[in-house]
C-alpha cells in the first residue's frame, strides 16, 4: 500500500468522525425555546369608551301663548336664572279682544238701563190706558141706564158707541203690538237661548192668538153698531162691558207681569261670559313674556330660527345641573358598572394623554341603539361621570375617553394565553423543570386581554414556556432558555 493512498484513508476517517460527531452533537443538544419565569404581578382588565362632557339635563321651555315674536332676549350659550326673560309675544290681537270684549260688556249694561227705563214708560203708558178704559166703562153704564132718549139721542148714542168701540179696537192693537214686542224682544231670545222653559213660550203666543180673537171679534162688533143695530140691546151694553173688562185684565197682567227679570238674568249671563273672556285674555297678555324656568344655560335657542312662538314647540332649551362626561357603554359590560365607583378620565392632547380621576354618579334604565362606526347596531346603556379632580379641564362638549375597571387582583400570576393548552378538559402548561419539560395542571381564572390568571397550579419563580404550540413539545426533552437558548438556536 502507498504512502499515498494510506494517507487519504486516514483524511477519510478523520471526516467521518467529524460528521458522526457533528450529528450527535445535533441530536443531543438542548431544544432553545422561550420560556417566563413567573412572578407576582397586578392583574387589572379595563375597557374604554369614548364619552363627551355634557350637562347633567335638559329643561325645555314652552310659551304659554302662542303668537309673533316681537323681541329676543337671551343668545344662545348664555346663562340665565329662573325668571329672566327669554321672548316677548306679540298680544296685540289679545288686546284688541279684550277691549272688543268691555265694549260687549257696556253694551249689554246699557240694555240692562234700558230695560229698566222701557219698563216705567210701559207701565205709565198702561195705566193710563186703564183709566180711559174705567171711564169708558163709567160713561157705557150711564147710558145703558139713560131709557128716555129722542132719537137724535139714539143717533149720539150710536156715534158715542161707535168712537167707543174704535177705542177698544185701538186698545186692542196696542195690546197686539206690545205683547208681540215683549215677544220678539224677550220670549223669543230667552226661549233660543234655553232661558225660558217650552211651556211658558207656548203660554205666551196663546196670549197673543187670544188678544187677536179678540181684535177680530171687536171689528165686527163695530160693524153691527154702524149698520144701526139695537142699542138698547142689554147684550149689547154686556159685550161692550166684557170687551172692556177683557182689556183692564190685560193691562194689570202687563202690570203685574215683570218681562224684564228674565231679560236680566240672560244679559247678566252674556256680561259673565264676556268677563271671564277678559279675565283670560288678561292673563294672555301677562304670559306674553316667556321667562326661563331654571338656571342654567342656554343650549338651543329655536325661536331665533322661526320668530313664532306656539305653545306646541319649545322656543329655548336650558342646560341645567352638573357638567358630566356622557358615555355610552355596551349592555355587554354594563354589569361591571356601578354608580359610586371610579374611573379614569383621559384627555387627549398633542404634547400626550392627561389621565384625571372621575366617578360614576348614575345610570340610565334603559339601553338606546346606537350605531357604530362600522354600520353596526348596538345596545349602550348612557352612563353620567362625573370629573372628582381638575373639573375645570372638562368644558362643555369636550371629548374625554372613559376607561372603566372590570376586573382587579393584586400579586397575582399572570400567564400569557398562547402558554397554556388544553389536554380533554384540563388545561395544562410546559413547565421547565431542571432543564427538561414536564407537563403541569393549572386552573385559570380570569382571562385578560393577553393574559389569563393563574388561581392554582403554579406559583411565583416557575418557569413556563410562553409558545405552547410548537410541534418540538414533548415530556422529558431537554430545553434551554434565557441566554442558554441563544447557543443552540436551530
Amino acid at each position: 500500500m502507498t504512502l499515498k493512498r494510506i494517507v487519504k484513508i486516514i483524511l477519510f476517517l478523520i471526516a467521518a468522525a467529524g460528521v458522526g460527531y457533528a450529528v450527535y452533537v445535533h441530536e443531543t443538544r438542548p431544544l432553545a425555546v422561550s420560556a417566563i419565569v413567573l412572578k407576582h404581578q397586578d392583574a387589572r382588565l379595563t375597557f374604554t369608551e369614548k364619552g363627551v362632557v355634557d350637562y347633567e339635563d335638559r329643561v325645555y321651555v314652552y310659551p304659554p301663548v302662542s303668537g309673533k315674536v316681537l323681541e329676543i332676549n337671551v343668545e344662545q350659550g348664555q346663562i340665565v336664572k329662573a325668571g329672566d326673560a327669554i321672548c316677548t309675544i306679540d298680544m296685540s290681537d289679545a288686546a284688541l279682544a279684550i277691549d272688543e270684549a268691555n265694549a260687549q260688556i257696556q253694551g249689554l249694561e246699557a240694555q240692562i238701563r234700558n230695560l229698566d227705563s222701557e219698563r216705567l214708560r210701559s207701565n205709565d203708558s198702561l195705566i193710563i190706558q186703564k183709566n180711559n178704559l174705567a171711564m169708558e166703562m163709567q160713561k157705557l153704564n150711564a147710558q145703558e141706564n139713560n131709557s128716555n132718549i129722542t132719537v137724535e139721542q139714539q143717533q149720539e148714542t150710536r156715534n158715542q158707541q161707535i168712537e167707543l168701540q174704535n177705542k177698544i179696537i185701538a186698545q186692542n192693537l196696542a195690546d197686539i203690538e206690545r205683547m208681540q214686542t215683549e215677544f220678539s224682544d224677550s220670549t223669543q231670545i230667552l226661549y233660543d237661548n234655553g232661558q225660558l222653559p217650552r211651556i211658558e213660550y207656548d203660554a205666551a203666543k196663546k196670549a197673543i192668538d187670544k188678544v187677536n180673537a179678540q181684535y177680530e171679534q171687536n171689528l165686527q162688533q163695530l160693524e153691527v153698531i154702524k149698520a144701526g143695530g139695537a142699542t138698547a140691546d142689554p147684550a149689547y151694553y154686556n159685550a161692550a162691558r166684557a170687551a172692556i173688562q177683557e182689556q183692564i185684565n190685560g193691562i194689570d197682567g202687563s202690570l203685574s207681569k215683570d218681562y224684564t227679570a228674565a231679560m236680566k238674568d240672560y244679559y247678566n249671563a252674556q256680561i259673565a261670559s264676556a268677563s271671564v273672556s277678559v279675565k283670560r285674555l288678561n292673563r294672555s297678555m301677562a304670559d306674553s313674556v316667556v321667562t326661563a324656568t331654571a338656571d342654567g344655560v342656554i343650549t338651543d335657542l329655536p325661536v331665533s330660527k322661526s320668530n313664532l312662538a306656539s305653545g306646541a314647540a319649545p322656543v329655548a332649551e336650558i342646560a341645567v345641573g352638573r357638567s358630566l362626561v356622557m358615555v355610552y357603554v355596551s349592555t355587554n359590560d354594563i354589569n361591571a358598572v356601578k354608580v359610586g365607583q371610579d374611573v379614569d378620565l383621559i384627555l387627549r392632547r398633542r404634547e400626550g394623554d392627561e389621565t384625571y380621576k372621575g366617578r360614576v354618579v348614575k345610570l340610565d334604565d334603559e339601553a338606546e341603539i346606537k350605531i357604530s362606526s362600522l354600520g353596526v347596531e348596538e345596545r349602550k346603556v348612557k352612563v353620567y361621570v362625573e370629573p372628582v379632580s381638575r373639573r375645570e379641564l372638562f368644558q362643555q362638549g369636550y371629548d374625554s375617553d372613559v376607561r372603566f375597571l372590570v376586573y382587579k387582583k393584586d400579586n397575582a400570576v399572570i400567564l400569557p394565553k398562547t402558554a397554556v393548552f388544553k389536554e380533554g378538559e384540563t388545561d395544562r402548561v410546559w413547565e421547565v423543570s431542571e432543564g427538561f419539560l414536564k407537563k403541569t395542571d393549572i386552573i385559570k381564572g380570569m382571562e385578560l386581554t393577553n393574559d389569563v390568571v393563574i388561581e392554582s397550579g403554579l406559583s411565583a419563580g416557575d418557569e413556563i414556556v410562553s409558545d405552547s404550540t410548537l410541534k418540538e413539545l414533548a415530556e422529558g426533552v431537554r430545553v434551554a432558555t434565557g441566554a442558554e437558548a441563544l447557543k443552540y438556536k436551530r
